[in-house]
């Protein structure tokens, strides 16, 4: 029987060649038990670092009570005799081992090592982190003393055990493939799998196998479900939710019912915080109408599957279903192929293995699900579905996406994304839309969703390698003319007729053709040279007439004079219903008035200045949101938060945007730092206290292409649409946080532009009907948000 010996030590500097042993604990594991364990303090014989205390609890008074390792050594190697060393990150605590009986002239006998942050790199395929505490938390196991070395060796053993589980519900032949794949572990990791094989199952009613590719069987019937049990009445249905009908959703609802008998566009501007989706949908479905949602973000398109879908199905029997772009789910065929080589590279291996392993485990096959640590882009796309289905496939009766479709062809409500639509949209939309109502939630974020499908690009040094100098029949002449093109295009402002003549010189296709676009801008941007299209892209030619079309969103209209988003979006024949709203009574908002002058101030000073003003704010103890505009101004807080010591959560540091909200709302830190999708419809209604900070006013930048789009409709662009556009946003991240009556929050803006005169008087104006505004200093807001939230 094997036995492994799972090992932690604690060291005076893990990061210094010099460091020496001050703890050492093992747990043994014998026949899937810890059957006894051994731990010691070692005096070092030199003073702790006050980190290493802080970190580990010990003192030198204590150590120094302590036997030298060269007491102790014998009675380590003789419970490591004929063991499998195990450890967490086993480079580190081997070799430090190694060395002290080295330093002592003890031989330190070699033995097999087993890493088990590999093993949990494979074996719990979703997570984000696999340092040990992390991974305590996630699976439960004994920690009570992180950094103090015997509770690490038996968290660590109970990890051990854990997988040990995990890989014998594997089928056998899924882990004979993980066995062909795992010469790429650290050490000999991959002898602990080879102990288990006798130990799985030949076969498994849950699993169907194929090629060595195991996945979970389809359990989930796509039939057309029976009638549904809605009620006439919307109230009542409501009440069946266990909600309560507010007043601003009921009018919604009334108009939603009305607008089905006329064929035009239905516009509809409602506040955020009233109830909108069940406002929209019900009626819809009390009418017995098929819907396509579709929502700003995957985010919120899978918030609502979570949050709105189980509900409807479990009180009236209706089927909502989600439907992503092909790529976002896995092709087994092309996964299939990647598996018949094992010499990819060490973590492109273990991706391989991480997939196998999340197959026997994932119910969609949505590839976001896989954890993001130690991959790359290229991974995911080499395993990614390109939509093509073949039925003589070995995976076809397995295929995620295929079974995707299936169920939303069943489904009364399909959800979407704004991306997804607009590409569908611009294929087949008939298809797609066939007998649909489609509702458009949060409207106005098509613009920048529409503007990105629109674009054409060419990427510069793919045009470049083109040019072959050597075998022209005149080399001087083409060496010139590509000197004069790169010399063109690193100019600031673009001579597009310059560029032109030069890359037609040069035969660059690509590059001429984009530079044709007529009635198009053009610009570049890094390694890119893009054309848009003057006006803005016309969504009204993309929606099949037949098909009745809601758009609703918190302002679908700058003001009553001026141009609005259904005319920017080739509507000339529409209705247009606006529900107005009301001050909040549960959120107040601070226009600071003593922070210094962001547009004079550099990125690293005010960066400073917000995590100054984050950590004041922490001393509150309430779950707090920052919506930055910039990632570098995101990053620098990030770094200055945790190098003070503070456990945060931030946008494409700690994960994606999915991943932090789940995180957040579990309580995993009270700081969350996020970009773009949080300020559009990720919504955090799981607090019940909480602050949200901006740290700068959301004014779009001059040269952004859709700023330049709107300036030719405006007299004053930036008055009349900038302004107006910033304050939209604001209140789109007011809602974020005020999903609930019950729910009360403080909104702190740090930019002192807000309360300041001209332009922000018309800002302050129009936030003040959603929510008292407050312009105050700093210590004086903190003081009121002390009275209203706690």
């Amino acid at each position: 029987m094997t036995r492994y010996a799972v090992v932690d030590l604690e060291a005076t500097d893990a990061h210094s060649s010099e460091n020496k042993i001050i703890q050492i604990g093992i747990a043994l594991v014998e026949d899937g038990a810890i059957i006894g364990t051994y731990a010691t303090d070692v005096n070092p014989h030199e003073l702790l670092m006050p980190r290493i205390s802080e970190l580990t609890g010990l003192s030198d008074e204590r150590l120094s009570l302590a036997p030298d390792f060269s007491k102790v050594a014998s009675k380590v190697r003789k419970v490591l005799e004929d063991c499998i060393f195990v450890a967490h990150n086993a480079k580190f605590d081997y070799g430090l081992l190694e060395k002290s009986f080295l330093n002592i002239g003890l031989e330190f006998p070699p033995m097999p090592r087993i890493d088990t942050v590999d093993l949990a790199r494979v074996f719990y395929p979703t997570f984000e982190k696999y340092g040990l505490e992390s991974l305590s938390e996630k699976l439960n196991l004994s920690h009570e003393h992180p950094h103090a070395a015997l509770s690490d060796a038996y968290a660590t053993a109970e990890l051990l055990l854990k997988i040990e589980i995990k890989i014998q519900k594997l089928p056998r032949a899924s882990l004979e493939e993980l066995l062909r794949h795992s010469d790429n572990l650290l050490y000999e990791s991959k002898l602990f799998l080879q102990e288990q094989l006798p130990k799985t199952a030949l076969h498994s009613d849950e699993i169907m196998l194929v090629h060595n590719i195991a996945t979970k069987k389809f359990t989930d019937k796509t039939s057309v479900s029976a009638d549904n049990n809605l009620s006439a009445s919307f109230a009542e249905n409501i009440s069946k939710l266990e909600l309560s009908v507010r007043e601003k959703q009921a009018k919604l609802a009334k108009i939603m019912e009305a607008e089905l008998a006329f064929p035009q566009a239905t516009f509809i501007e409602a506040p955020t915080g009233m109830g909108k989706t069940y406002g929209y949908l019900l009626p819809l479905l009390m009418a017995d109408k098929k819907v396509v949602i579709s929502t700003a973000t995957k985010v919120l398109q899978s918030q609502l599957l979570r949050d709105v879908g189980p509900k409807l199905e479990h009180t009236f029997g209706i089927k909502m279903s989600k439907i992503i772009g092909t790529r976002n789910y896995i092709s087994l065929d092309k996964f299939s192929k990647l598996l018949l080589n094992n010499t990819d590279g060490k973590n492109f291996e273990i991706f391989k293995m991480k997939v196998l392993v999340w197959l026997t485990e994932t119910t969609t096959g949505e590839l976001d699900e896989l954890s993001k640590v130690m991959t790359n882009a290229e991974y995911f796309a080499a395993i990614s579905h390109d939509g093509s289905i073949n039925t003589k496939q070995f995976h076809y009766e397995q295929d995620f996406w295929l079974r995707a479709q299936e169920k939303a062809k069943v489904s009364q409500v399909e959800v979407v994304n704004h991306a997804y639509l607009v590409e569908r949209l611009a294929d087949y939309p008939e298809n797609f839309l066939e007998h649909r109502i489609l509702v458009v939630d949060e409207a106005q974020q098509l613009f920048p969703i529409m503007e990105n499908a629109g674009q054409q690009s060419v990427k510069i040094t793919d045009e470049l390698v083109k040019i072959d100098i050597e075998n022209s029949e005149n080399p001087q002449l083409i060496k010139r003319l590509e000197e004069s093109l790169v010399f063109q295009l690193n100019k600031k402002e673009l001579n597009l007729e310059k560029i032109k003549i030069d890359a037609e010189e040069l035969k660059l296709s690509a590059l001429t053709e984009i530079l044709s676009v007529p009635n198009s801008i053009i610009w570049r941007k890094n390694d890119k040279i893009f054309a848009s299209k003057q006006d803005f892209y016309n969504f009204s030619k993309l929606i099949p007439k037949e098909t009745k079309l809601f758009m609703l969103g918190a302002t679908l209209s700058l003001s009553k004079d001026k141009p609005s988003f259904p005319d920017l979006l080739g509507f000339d024949d529409y209705r247009f219903f606006k529900i107005d709203g009301e001050q909040a009574k549960n959120q107040e908002l601070f226009a600071l008035i003593d922070g210094p002058n962001v547009k004079n101030t550099s990125v690293v000073d005010y960066s400073n200045y917000t995590a100054d003003v984050i950590a004041e704010l922490a001393t509150l103890n309430l779950p707090i949101i920052v919506l930055f505009t910039s990632k570098i101004s995101l990053t620098f807080v990030a770094e200055k938060l945790s190098a003070d010591g503070f456990n945060i959560l931030a946008q494409e540091i700690n994960g994606t945007p999915a991943q932090l909200k789940k995180k957040f709302d579990k309580g995993e830190s009270k700081i969350l730092l996020g970009l773009g999708s949080f300020w559009e419809g990720v919504d955090f209604d799981k607090q019940n206290r909480s602050l949200l900070v901006i740290p700068r006013l959301p004014f779009a930048t001059p040269d952004d292409i859709l700023t330049k789009k709107y300036a030719a409709k405006f007299e004053n662009p930036f008055y009349d649409f900038n302004v107006p556009m910033a304050t939209l946003k604001l209140r789109q991240a007011l809602g974020r946080v005020n999903r609930r009556k019950n729910q009360y929050s403080s909104i702190i803006v740090l930019d002192k532009r807000l309360s300041g005169k001209s332009y922000a008087k018309k800002m302050r104006k129009n936030l003040s009907e959603a929510l008292p505004v407050k312009k105050l200093g700093l210590h004086d807001a903190i003081s009121e948000i002390r009275k209203f939230l706690i």
